[in-house]
């Protein structure tokens, strides 16, 4: 006798569901059991950041003028170089100035003396006035002939600094730690007073400039926490604070300009491009479960949240992301027992059997 097709067919799923150790694996619905690892909802620190890139600029840049005038005589530093505070840059012919210094000193000298001895003839008037040897009228004279020379030696006191001053000035040295980012001369120029010798960038004090939307500017305020990274400068993270916000709304992007000035590593360099981490707030207290346990469905996100051998679908809302973990706002109250793999094949009710991570 032939079997009917549907006979067959009967037998075949027959087979199927009893085959492979004889258990028939779970169907889908409401008696489906789904695999899941799990993780509790911790509470844990979390930052609010914000971020933005913008370029490194050196805080100061300034020419470095001759402060007297003269010829180059020599020049010890070239473009691109980098030199210390107090290096010396340039030198000008000192020949005038030390000639100047010597003829002050000179004068400085003579008066001194012209100053002691006139003190000694009224120590001298003075002894004679006891013994009524000499009116008082002339010891007076003496006293105001000792009074103008002391102003006289005040006087050339001052001119041998100022000679010693404009001798020390025909070197021309780096005013801080700095690159040289433009030589203006050449050895036999001749310059003038305030004449820009070499174009200097400060590379150990260093500013960024972050544009920020406006809407965060309630938030922003001096003082905020900053890390700062720079690819051109290697892995490393410089922790600054925020230093003054500009006052103004740029129109053309409507952002605002948040300064952060800084100390040089070692490495940076101005011009290079930055990112900027700013700290918003810290929330030490907040709910945090794993990037995965949270589940988009149409209704929003939700966790899974294990009840026994069966999961509760609860609706969340998210927070600030913090590495592999995600910061709950509302819809947990730490502590819960949340499905982490596995959570996107669940559904409210599912049976689950937890395993080992």
């Amino acid at each position: 006798m032939r079997n009917s097709p549907r006979a067959v067919l009967a037998l075949i799923t027959l087979l199927l569901l009893t085959g492979c150790g004889g258990k028939a694996p779970p169907a889908a619905g409401p008696g489906r059991i789904v695999n899941i690892t799990t993780a509790a909802a911790a509470r844990s620190s979390v930052e609010e950041t914000e971020w933005a890139v913008a370029r490194i600029e050196s805080r100061a840049a300034p020419p470095v003028a001759a402060e007297v005038a003269g010829r180059i005589v020599r020049i010890l530093v070239d473009e691109g170089q980098t030199v210390e505070k107090g290096q010396v840059l340039a030198e000008l012919d000192s020949q005038q100035y030390r000639l100047g210094k010597t003829i002050d000193q000179a004068e400085v000298g003579r008066l001194r003396a012209q100053a002691d001895n006139k003190r000694r003839e009224y120590e001298r008037a003075k002894r004679l006035k006891t013994e009524n040897l000499i009116s008082e009228e002339q010891i007076g004279t003496i006293a105001s002939e000792l009074s103008a020379l002391d102003e006289q030696v005040r006087g050339a006191e001052a001119r041998a600094a100022d000679s010693t001053r404009r001798l020390g000035d025909a070197r021309i040295v780096a005013p801080f730690t700095g690159q040289v980012a433009k030589r203006n001369v050449d050895v036999g120029a001749y310059v003038q007073v305030g004449t820009a010798v070499f174009e200097f960038v400060d590379v150990e004090n260093l500013r960024v400039r972050l544009p920020f939307p406006e809407y965060l500017a309630p938030q922003l305020k001096p003082g905020l926490e900053v890390r700062l990274t720079s690819a051109a400068s290697g892995p490393g993270i410089v922790t600054a604070a925020i230093n003054e916000i500009q006052p103004d709304i740029n129109p053309a992007n409507r952002s605002l300009s948040v300064i952060v000035d800084f100390t040089n590593p070692g490495d940076w360099r101005p011009g290079a491009s930055v990112r900027a981490d700013v700290v918003l707030q810290r929330r030490p207290d907040a709910i945090m479960v794993p990037q995965v346990a949270l589940v988009r469905r149409p209704s929003g996100d939700v966790v899974y949240v294990v009840e026994e051998q069966l999961v509760r679908e609860q609706p969340v809302r998210r927070g600030e992301r913090n590495g592999a973990l995600v910061e709950i706002v509302e819809g947990l109250k730490g502590g819960e027992t949340v499905a982490v793999d596995g959570a996107g094949f669940l559904t409210n009710g599912a049976g689950i059997s937890v395993v080992e991570d």
